[in-house]
């Protein structure tokens, strides 16, 4: 792609984008709306002189409050700005306690009112945000840029080289530096041109690890979690719950969509399957004579993860790439997964290598495998503290990072 031919995409777009700034502007909490921040109207209060991080959604801000705890441990008084994208990325940067606004959208005179106003002595873009106007007008300006974390699944990366062209190389070549979260994507960014890359590690491995796994309480002794599902994937879920239940009568399954607002449509397939059914916000921990609890809210898995003793990551059964393990392992719980995990990779692969993973391929080994770890929870309890230990063994990549953007960091300080 060239230059010309993005900035023509982007006019044939606003008139969505505008729409869509509305509806976030309707549907935002009313102590919380911002019109058309997207487009650079940015809210009063903003420091100035901080440092711009931004993230997408809640997975990349979650991996960013690693970075943000590092940067407070060395650097208490920098001040950070915090963009997402999503609402659920915006209520993670708020419980972080970060100044917060929607990232702008990617025209050359919203980036420059934003950067204008907030005159960022650095700037970091978490995994694989590459926003040509924003890389152009920040260099216009002397602000540093990061890619941290960054990522590059076997989709984006066919993606990008069959279509990126001279706009790719001209944004990589005015990003400062890339921190790839594995060697494979560090050789996957040089391929695309990017002159300063390297593998810094991956920061969701620096998230807090638990000095004791948490006992599964006895009730729960048979039940299961399938974390982060998407569609077609709950049926075959629930004909594996169904499975389960032959050999283990009150075995339980709590089932959480990716999407909450799919909550009701997977209840229904609850239903249709035959067994009973009820929302989490209805059931809590579910009760002994439930089959299915339903968790119709986001942000709530990381509580989950300790209170079961077989976790499935879901995205991982259909071609969706797979979604993060890591906070069930640092919780001591060794996962199942199907086999689609290219979004993470090198995470599954390290669980896998150390006995802290298990793939399964359908219904019928998804079955196989609850019911071999209900029958015999020892060694999947070992299996956990495998997974745990991995995490422990890979931390540091907030430190790193953190040692990369220092020059920028403390000369602008000085």
């Amino acid at each position: 792609m060239r230059r010309w031919q993005y900035q023509i995409a982007l006019g044939l777009i606003a008139p969505w984008l505008v729409w869509d700034a509305w509806r976030r502007y309707r549907h935002a909490p009313r102590g919380d709306r911002r019109l058309f921040e997207q487009f650079g109207r940015l809210r009063d209060g903003l420091p100035q002189g901080a440092l711009w991080l931004h993230a997408v959604s809640l997975g990349e801000t979650r991996a960013a409050a690693m970075l943000v705890d590092e940067l407070r441990s060395r650097w208490p008084d920098l001040p950070i700005v915090l963009s997402t994208t999503t609402e659920t990325g915006a209520e993670a940067a708020r419980s972080l306690g970060l100044p917060h606004f929607y990232a702008p959208y990617d025209y050359a005179f919203v980036q420059r009112q934003v950067l204008r106003q907030l005159t960022p002595r650095a700037m970091v873009v978490m995994e694989t945000e590459l926003w040509p106007n924003l890389v152009r007008e920040a260099n216009r300006r002397s602000v540093p840029m990061m890619i941290a974390n960054a990522r590059l699944s076997d989709r984006s990366f066919a993606r990008y080289r069959r279509w990126g062209g001279p706009l790719l190389r001209e944004v990589l070549a005015g990003v400062g530096f890339v921190c790839a979260q594995s060697d494979q994507d560090r050789d996957r960014f040089a391929a695309l041109g990017a002159p300063r890359v390297a593998d810094c590690g991956n920061l969701k491995f620096d998230l807090p690890v638990a000095e004791t796994i948490p006992a599964v309480p006895a009730a729960r002794a048979h039940t299961w979690l399938a974390a982060s599902t998407h569609p077609g994937e709950e049926k075959q879920v629930l004909a594996a719950h169904a499975r389960v239940r032959e050999r283990f009568p009150d075995a339980q399954l709590i089932l959480v969509p990716r999407h909450p607002e799919r909550a009701a449509e997977v209840m229904r397939m609850v239903e249709a399957a035959g067994l009973s059914v009820a929302r989490w916000e209805a059931a809590g921990m579910p009760e002994r004579a439930l089959a299915v609890a339903v968790v119709d809210r986001a942000g709530v898995l990381a509580e989950r993860f300790g209170e079961v003793p077989v976790v499935f990551m879901g995205g991982s059964l259909e071609p969706v790439g797979g979604h993060n393990p890591l906070e069930p392992a640092a919780v001591g719980r060794a996962v199942l997964s199907g086999p689609y995990v290219s979004n993470f990779r090198a995470v599954f692969a390290a669980l896998g290598e150390a006995g802290g993973e298990r793939q399964v391929r359908g219904a019928d080994t998804l079955a196989a495998a609850v019911i071999e770890c209900f029958e015999n929870p020892a060694d999947w309890a070992v299996a956990g503290e495998r997974a745990r230990a991995v995490i422990a063994g890979h931390r540091g990549a907030a430190a790193r990072l953190a040692d990369r953007l220092a020059a920028w960091i403390e000369g602008a300080a000085g």
